[in-house]
């Protein structure tokens, strides 16, 4: 690894603890994280910046095995029960990983400089979300809720993100009620977009509302929204036959209606101009609406691969579902459950941009090769979790780097280009490939 690699990594370790301390030792900033004046004030074992470690590492086997193991890590001659874990966490709030996750992504894109990675100088940003299977408790269902039928019953939450596809790096997540709705979610989420960004939407988000806040934001909002099969607009722009064409499209009731609850009066009258693009596909026709205009260097070529960088979101689920086993709660409260989501997020987010210089000497070192090649992300998260406590207590950060990084670079995957599979659509109400029972987990 080179220095200045090292460089980064230890900085932005450097910034994410600093955070911690910070907080430790300003009684008015740990008032924001806290649920009362009292708590994290007495000599526990699970002091505030031992908690969020242990939350961070993720417990996804027995509390007890993993409380073990942990203050085995720490060096600390005597553990604590899983009932003084589980009193100690109900003290902090799930916006403490929210917070640190800002400090992880503002530290990179300050310390990376030009290995941040734009697409005509806009940060890519896909936006998804996704359900999360829940234990069926009185607690979640009344929080969460779910759906249920004269087959089956079941508890979800709803999750949404802000992904920078180009640099792997979760910007903003949100939990809520399934009720809630994914498409509410990103209409709240539009204020956390900023000037220098491109949003990347599905169909499931192309509505005249969606446009208006992205078109109507303090510094407009650059978007790219594919079109739903059904409407109007779409049908009429396909039998038209053309590549590209900028409409005005005029407010229906809905619209009208609920821009009114987002502070924007409008009439029948108000039209919004849009851009709509056709993107030929192998099987099927595809229409994006944008305010990406032809005239400011955007070409209808561009659109194709433009609006396949969006999957990127959609892996970063699955990574966080499949391999950091989201869904594995270690805990049965509406707390518990944020506080593990939020800091799932952290840690894909940290392990990101800790494999990005070993990324880099592997592409070096495989030009060569029939394929390019990639960090293997099971076996890199599972050395990151190894390695996270060490990574924030030792002193010598740049060697827990550097054995991280050997780690890194020797566990190695082929890129395969143009692979493509058909999407078996499963179940909804079986969604999740992980289950986790009340009162199981594994040992090992």
């Amino acid at each position: 690894m080179a220095k200045t690699e090292i460089k980064i990594g230890i900085k932005i370790i450097s910034e994410l603890k600093s955070f911690v301390s910070l907080i430790v030792h300003n009684e008015a900033l740990l008032n924001n994280f806290r649920r009362s004046p009292e708590d994290f004030t007495r000599n526990r074992k699970l002091p505030f910046e031992r908690l969020v470690l242990l939350i961070v590492k993720l417990c996804k086997k027995t509390l007890s095995i993993e409380l073990e193991k942990f203050f085995e890590e720490l060096g600390a001659p005597n553990t604590c029960s899983v009932s003084a874990f589980t009193q100690q966490r109900i003290k902090l709030k799930p916006s403490f990983f929210c917070l640190w996750n800002r400090v992880l992504c503002s530290s990179f894109y300050c310390y990376a400089g030009s290995d941040i990675r734009q697409w005509k100088a806009l940060r890519v940003i896909a936006a998804d979300g996704s359900n999360v299977s829940l234990i069926n408790t009185p607690v979640l269902n009344g929080h969460f809720g779910g759906a249920s039928n004269q087959n089956c019953n079941f508890v979800q939450a709803k999750t949404f993100y802000h992904y920078d596809v180009l640099n792997q790096l979760v910007l903003y997540s949100k939990i809520a009620p399934y009720r809630y709705g994914e498409v509410p979610m990103a209409y709240d989420a539009t204020e956390e977009l900023e000037e220098d960004m491109l949003a990347i939407y599905d169909r499931n988000f192309c509505s005249y509302k969606m446009f208006a806040l992205h078109l109507w934001a303090e510094k407009e909002i650059k978007f790219v929204i594919r079109g739903k099969d059904n409407h109007s607009m779409v049908q009429e722009f396909v039998a038209r036959g053309k590549q590209t064409e900028v409409i005005h499209l005029s407010p229906g009731k809905a619209a009208i209606e609920g821009l009114k609850e987002s502070g924007f009066i409008i009439t029948r009258q108000t039209l919004l101009k849009v851009r709509l693009v056709r993107v030929e596909l192998e099987k099927t026709i595809e229409v994006l609406v944008t305010n990406l205009w032809a005239e400011d260097g955007f070409p209808n070529s561009d659109f194709k691969k433009l609006y396949f960088l969006r999957w990127g979101v959609e892996t970063n689920i699955s990574i966080q579902k499949n391999i950091l086993q989201l869904e594995a709660f270690s805990g049965l409260t509406v707390e518990s459950v944020e506080q593990d989501f939020y800091a799932t997020v952290f840690t894909a987010n940290l392990h990101s941009v800790l494999i990005k210089d070993a990324q880099q000497s592997i592409d070096e070192n495989s030009k060569s090769r029939k394929y390019p090649m990639k960090v293997n992300r099971n076996k890199s998260i599972g050395k990151l979790k190894i390695n996270l406590i060490s990574l924030f207590t030792d002193n010598d950060v740049g060697r827990i780097l550097n054995i991280l990084h050997a780690h890194f670079i020797r566990d190695i995957l082929p890129v395969r280009p143009n692979r493509s599979y058909e999407r078996v659509r499963k179940n909804k109400q079986s969604k999740s490939k992980h289950r986790t029972f009340s009162n199981f987990k594994p040992s090992y």
